[in-house]
């Protein structure tokens, strides 16, 4: 390896910048990509993303399912935590390149599944019921992924801890 000039090596500190997560980020192929760790926060980060739109897209078909006012206040309560927690995701992964978000499949079998589970029962107990399956399913999937990518920032960490305590 060649060495460096001192000019050259000033040049490359100053095209590091602090990611959220307090990692040095350095400039790669036009994106921002987070040294050593990059594959372990992009896919912690992902599986965030992933978690928090099937919360979100499973929130927006129930909502008017719903006539139970405190029940539908809790439901836009908790889908403004997911739509938080997954901008803040999407925040992060910019930083390393893009999310690939749920897929379609994904979407139009969760779609499916809830129109089956609510055709003839649209009581608050049957949809609490649901919607507990699915946040438990989106626990299992955040520990999951912790452990797949033990590797990733302490701030996505973060993120996909605050994600599974919701």
């Amino acid at each position: 390896a060649a060495s460096r000039s001192p000019a050259a090596i000033r040049s490359a500190e100053k095209q590091r910048i602090k990611s959220p997560f307090g990692h040095i980020l350095g400039a790669k192929g036009g994106f921002f990509c987070m040294e050593n760790q990059k594959n372990d926060n992009l896919n912690l980060l992902e599986a965030v993303v992933q978690n928090t739109e099937m919360g979100k897209n499973t929130l927006e078909q129930i909502l008017p399912m719903t006539s139970d006012v405190q029940f539908k206040a809790e439901l836009l309560r908790q889908r403004n935590i997911y739509h938080q927690l997954n901008q803040e995701a999407h925040t992060a992964i910019e930083a390393c390149g893009s999310a690939q978000g749920q897929s379609t499949m994904a979407k139009l079998n969760t779609k499916m599944g809830i129109g089956l589970k609510t055709l003839t029962d649209k009581s608050t107990r049957n949809l609490a019921e649901m919607l507990t399956q699915g946040s438990g399913m989106g626990v299992v999937d955040c520990v999951k992924a912790q452990k797949d990518y033990p590797n990733a920032a302490p701030g996505a960490k973060r993120l996909a801890q605050r994600l599974q305590e919701f």
